[in-house]
């Protein structure tokens, strides 16, 4: 994927996300595991941008955030993707990245593969997200890609 490919989709997984995130605002009290996959999102987005631009934070994968949180956490990670974005050329997705994972092992792979990973990785988690909304008797966001294509959102 080239680099104009994956800002475009951050853009729609920042979309979705934000999607998700007033899907769950609007009720009192959210699904505890609708926000805990939620949390999960925003927290791996946090673990590799700390990675990909040696932030020491090192965030927790699994961090037990409240959906305020979740709120203030997607406004800063809103400014670290513009930051890291704005400063990405084409020659800096094949720039290798050495981490150690959360299971203590260590791993090199491309920055182009890791925004792969993270842009394939939300869909999974707002789907149980939205199918934990539909549980609860909720209508969940409708957050497909074409949706966001179709609305202008992207």
């Amino acid at each position: 994927m080239t680099l104009s490919d994956l800002k475009h989709l951050l853009r729609y997984t920042r979309w979705a996300n934000s999607m998700i995130l007033e899907a769950l605002l609007e009720h009192q009290q959210p699904p505890r595991r609708a926000v805990a996959w939620f949390a999960h999102i925003l927290a791996a987005e946090h673990l590799w941008l700390d990675r990909m631009t040696d932030d020491p934070r090192n965030h927790v994968v699994w961090p037990d955030w409240k959906i305020y949180e979740c709120d203030e956490q997607m406004k800063d990670l809103e400014k670290r993707w513009n930051l890291f974005l704005e400063n990405l050329s084409e020659e800096g997705l094949s720039r290798k990245v050495e981490y150690i994972n959360t299971g203590g092992s260590n791993y090199t792979n491309t920055v182009r593969e890791i925004l792969t990973h993270i842009v394939l990785h939300a869909p999974h988690h707002r789907g149980q997200i939205n199918a934990e909304l539909r549980a609860e008797g909720h209508v969940p966001p409708y957050v497909d890609y074409i949706e966001a294509i179709r609305t202008k959102q992207i």
